[in-house]
C-alpha cells in the first residue's frame, strides 16, 4: 500500500467516528463553541497591469502555467516560457515551482526556484501577477514580531517569515512496496531491527532478506541505518550501503520491500519559547486550519495529490498466422495521413494495418514464401518513384527483402548467403540520397546492402552467430554513419559505415545485447549502452573504453535453468541532472532504472513486482510530469506503465499471451492521444488506446526508439 493509499484508508476510517468529530457530511469543519467556516476552492487571479485577465478555480494538481496552448493557465505574452511554472502539492503544502524558464518566477517580488504559497501571495512571471487564494481559513503567513531583549531557548527554530517554534524531530518509515507490510513505521528510541528472524523489532516476511537485515538507531537528531552484514545488502535512493545518516525522503530497500524514510516535528509537551507577541488562540487556529486543509484535500476532493493513473483500454486487436516476436514498426505507409503498424510473424507473414482501427491496408498479407520473420520490419523510402515508406524485412529462408509500401509488391531480394538473423537498419552511407540498409545473418555476417537494388556494399565477418541488431551513429567524424553489432562470440564490433573496416572491438564475457547510443561522456560522440545478463557497461563511442558498469543485485540474474537473452536498454535523463540515465530489463521480472549521473553508482528505482520476465522498456511521458514514463510487456501478457520518477506502477492491462518484444507507441487515430501497440505470444497485434495527450500524429517510440538507425534514445 502506498503512503497516498494509506493515509486515504485513515481518512475513510474518520468517515466513520461520531458526530462529536470535527467531520461534516456537508463538507464543512466545526469545533465545539464556534461556528461553522465554509470551505471553499483554491483560485488564482490573474492580472497584466491593473487588468483582470481571467480567474482560474482549482480542481485538480498540479497546475501548469505558460505560454504553450496545453497549460491550465495559458500567459500569452513572449516574456513567458513555454512551460514556465506549476502549482502543485508537496507534505500537504501548496508550492509554487518553477520550470527551469528563461525569465524566472517571482513569489512576492523574491526570485524563486520552489517556494510554498499561501493565501494573498503574488506569483510574477513576465507581464502577469497571479494573486492565489489557497480557500483554507487563517491560510494567510503569520508574522510574530520578536522583541530585541528576547533570548531564544536552546532548540527554538526561527524560520524565514520569523514565526517561531520549539521543535524536536520524529521519523518514520511510510511503506512504499512490500508483500507483508503496509502503512506506516514510527521509529522509536533506540534501535529498530528489521529482518526476516521472528526476534527482530520489524518481521519482514521476504526470503531475500537476512534474518538480521539491518537497523536503524536514533543518534541524537538523526538517524542511522546500518547493515547488518545482510547477504543480499541494504540500498539507499539505490545506492548499497554500509551505514549512512538518513535524510528525510530517502529510500530504502533491501529485498523487494521498499520504505522511505520521513522526518516529522513535534512541539515538546511543557517547552514554549518565549516571544513578544503572543497571539490567543493562535494554536488552536492553526489546528483548525490544518483540519480544514485534510478535509479539503483529501474529502471533499478524492483523488487529488495522487500520482496521476494511466487510462488503457483495447483499442482493436488483429489475429496473425504465428506469434509476434518482434516489435511493429509505425509509419504512414498509404500516405493518407495517419500512422499505420507493419508487423511480421514466425510464420513468414507481413502485416500492413491501419493504426485507426487495426485492417489490413493491402488487399492481403505479404507472404515471404518461406521461413520466418524473426526480426521488427524497417520502414524507409527506397523507391524514387513514390516516395512513400518501403518496407525491408530479414526472413531465414529468403534472405533480406525489400517491399513497396503502398503496392506490396517486392522491389528487390538481398542475397546474403544465409538466414537473416537480426533487425535491419539503414542509412545513407554512399551519398546517393537512398538509404541503405545493414544486417546481421546467423552465420555471424554483417551486410550493408545498397539501398537501390540491393547487392552487397560490403560485408565483415564476425565469425559468430549475430541476434543484436546494428546500431548506426558517426563515431570517427566523417560525416557517415557507422555500425555498432554484437554477435554470440561475446564480442561488439565498430565497423566504419564506408567500408566495413574495424574501428574498435570491445569483449565481454556474456552475451551481449543490441546497444542504445547517447552522449554520456559529453564529448558530442554518442556513446554506446549494452546489457549483459549480470551487468549494464557503457562503452565511449570514439574509442570503445569503458566509461562505467553497473551489476545487477544478484536476486535480478538468471540462473542455468533460466538462460537470459538480454534486451537491449532504453536511454532518457529520469532525474532531470542533465545526464542520460538508462533502463534495463533483466531476468527475474526486474526492471531498473541507473543513475548515469552517478557513473553507475547507484540506481534511482527497481520495479519488480512479480518475476516474469519483462519486455525491452519502451519510454513515453504517459502521466504528464514531463518525464518518461516506463511502458514493458510481461510474459503473463500483460502491458505495464511505470512512473519514471519513483518506478510506482500507473497501470497494468492484460491484453493476450505473453510479450516478448518492445511496445511501439504514438498517435495512430490522429486525435491528439496516445496509442501503444504490442505483439504476443498468442497470434496477435494489439492496439492500446490512453487518454494521455500528445502532438497529434507524432510516433514517440517505434522499434528501437522509432527510427531507422536503432540508437535506443528518443529523437526530438
Amino acid at each position: 500500500m502506498s503512503d497516498q493509499d494509506f493515509l486515504n484508508t485513515e481518512m475513510d476510517e474518520d468517515r466513520t467516528r461520531d458526530s462529536d468529530e470535527t467531520f461534516q457530511a456537508e463538507g464543512e469543519i466545526q469545533q465545539e463553541g464556534e461556528a461553522q467556516a465554509p470551505l471553499s476552492k483554491p483560485t488564482i487571479v490573474v492580472k497584466k497591469g491593473e487588468e483582470t485577465i481571467l480567474e482560474y478555480v482549482v480542481d485538480d494538481l498540479p497546475v501548469l502555467i505558460g505560454r504553450k496552448g496545453d497549460n491550465h493557465i495559458v500567459l500569452e505574452e513572449k516574456n513567458v516560457s513555454r512551460k514556465h511554472a506549476q502549482i502543485l502539492m508537496k507534505e500537504d503544502q501548496y508550492v509554487i515551482v518553477d520550470s527551469g524558464s528563461a525569465g524566472g518566477t517571482k513569489l512576492n517580488g523574491e526570485k524563486i526556484s520552489e517556494k510554498d504559497i499561501h493565501t494573498g501571495d503574488k506569483i510574477e512571471i513576465g507581464d502577469y501577477t497571479l494573486h492565489f487564494d489557497s480557500g483554507l481559513p487563517d491560510d494567510e503567513r503569520t508574522v510574530f514580531e520578536v522583541e530585541e531583549e528576547t533570548v531564544l531557548e536552546e532548540g527554538t527554530v526561527v524560520d524565514e517569515d520569523r514565526t517561531m517554534f520549539y521543535e524536536e524531530p520524529e521519523a518514520k518509515l511510510v511503506v512504499v512496496k512490500s508483500d507483508s507490510l503496509e502503512g506506516e513505521i514510527v521509529l522509536e528510541e533506540g534501535d529498530t531491527v528489521f529482518g526476516r528472524d521472528e526476534d527482530a523489532e520489524i518481521t519482514i516476511a521476504d526470503k531475500r532478506l537476512s534474518r538480521k537485515h539491518y537497523k536503524i538507531a536514533r543518534e541524537g537528531n538523526e538517524f542511522v541505518i546500518s547493515d547488518l552484514g545482510s547477504s543480499n545488502g541494504t540500498f539507499v535512493n539505490g545506492q548499497k550501503i554500509t551505514q549512512k545518516t538518513l535524510a528525510s525522503g530517502d529510500r530504502i530497500q533491501a529485498g523487494s520491500n521498499v520504505f522511505e524514510f520521513r522526518v516529522v516535528t513535534a512541539t515538546v509537551p511543557g517547552k514554549r519559547p518565549r516571544i513578544g507577541v503572543l497571539v490567543k488562540g493562535a494554536l488552536a487556529v492553526a489546528a483548525l486550519a490544518v483540519l480544514a486543509f485534510v478535509v479539503y484535500r483529501f474529502i471533499l476532493t478524492p483523488g487529488a495529490g495522487r500520482p496521476q493513473k494511466v487510462i488503457m483500454q483495447v483499442m482493436w486487436e488483429q489475429g496473425t498466422a504465428a506469434a509476434v516476436s518482434a516489435s511493429p514498426s509505425l509509419g504512414d505507409l498509404n500516405g493518407d495521413g495517419f500512422i499505420d503498424l507493419v508487423a511480421a510473424d514466425r510464420a513468414g507473414v507481413v502485416y500492413a494495418l491501419d493504426g485507426r482501427q487495426g485492417g489490413l491496408i493491402w488487399n492481403s498479407e505479404f507472404r515471404s514464401g518461406g521461413g520466418a520473420i524473426p526480426s521488427s520490419p524497417l520502414l524507409v523510402d527506397i523507391n524514387e518513384r513514390d516516395g512513400d515508406l518501403d518496407v525491408i524485412v530479414g526472413t531465414t529462408a529468403m534472405g533480406v527483402l525489400a517491399i513497396d509500401g503502398g503496392t506490396m509488391r517486392q522491389i528487390w531480394t538481398g542475397r546474403i548467403g544465409s538466414a537473416a538473423s537480426s533487425s535491419p537498419a539503414a542509412a545513407d552511407i554512399n551519398g546517393d540520397g537512398i538509404e541503405d540498409v545493414f544486417i546481421g545473418t546467423v552465420q555471424g555476417m554483417v551486410y550493408c546492402l545498397d539501398g537501390r537494388q540491393g547487392g552487397a556494399v560490403w560485408s565483415f565477418n564476425t565469425g559468430a552467430r549475430i541476434e543484436s541488431a546494428s546500431a548506426l551513429t558517426d563515431l570517427n567524424g566523417d560525416g557517415v554513419p557507422d555500425v555498432i553489432i554484437g554477435s554470440n562470440n561475446y564480442r561488439l564490433y565498430s565497423l566504419d559505415g564506408r567500408n566495413g573496416r574495424s574501428i574498435w572491438t570491445y569483449t565481454e564475457t556474456e552475451q551481449l545485447s543490441t546497444v542504445a547510443c547517447g552522449d554520456f561522456n559529453g564529448d558530442k560522440i554518442l556513446d554506446v549502452a549494452l546489457v549483459t545478463p549480470t551487468r549494464l557497461v557503457v562503452l565511449a563511442g570514439q574509442s570503445g573504453a569503458v566509461l562505467w558498469t553497473w551489476a545487477a543485485p544478484t536476486g535480478a540474474r538468471p540462473t542455468h535453468a533460466d538462460p537470459f537473452l538480454p534486451v537491449p536498454p532504453a536511454l532518457s535523463d529520469l532525474n532531470d541532472d542533465g545526464t542520460l540515465d538508462v533502463v534495463i530489463s533483466t531476468p527475474g521480472g526486474h526492471v531498473y532504472a541507473v543513475d548515469g549521473g552517478s557513473k553507475g553508482s547507484k540506481y534511482l528505482w527497481d520495479y519488480g513486482l512479480t518475476r516474469t520476465r519483462k519486455s525491452q522498456p519502451a519510454l513515453c511521458d504517459l502521466n504528464g510530469d514531463r518525464t518518461m514514463d516506463v511502458i514493458v510487456g510481461d510474459g503473463q501478457g500483460n502491458l505495464i506503465v511505470i512512473d519514471g520518477k519513483m518506478g510506482h506502477q500507473l497501470n497494468q492491462l492484460k491484453v493476450g499471451g505473453s510479450i516478448d518484444s518492445c511496445p511501439v507507441i504514438g498517435d495512430f487515430t490522429s486525435d491528439g492521444v496516445v496509442d501503444i501497440a504490442v505483439g504476443t505470444q498468442n497470434r496477435k497485434i494489439i492496439a492500446v488506446q490512453t487518454e494521455t495527450r500528445i502532438k497529434k500524429n507524432r510516433i514517440v517510440w517505434g522499434s528501437f526508439a522509432g527510427n531507422t538507425m536503432n540508437t535506443g534514445t528518443i529523437q526530438e
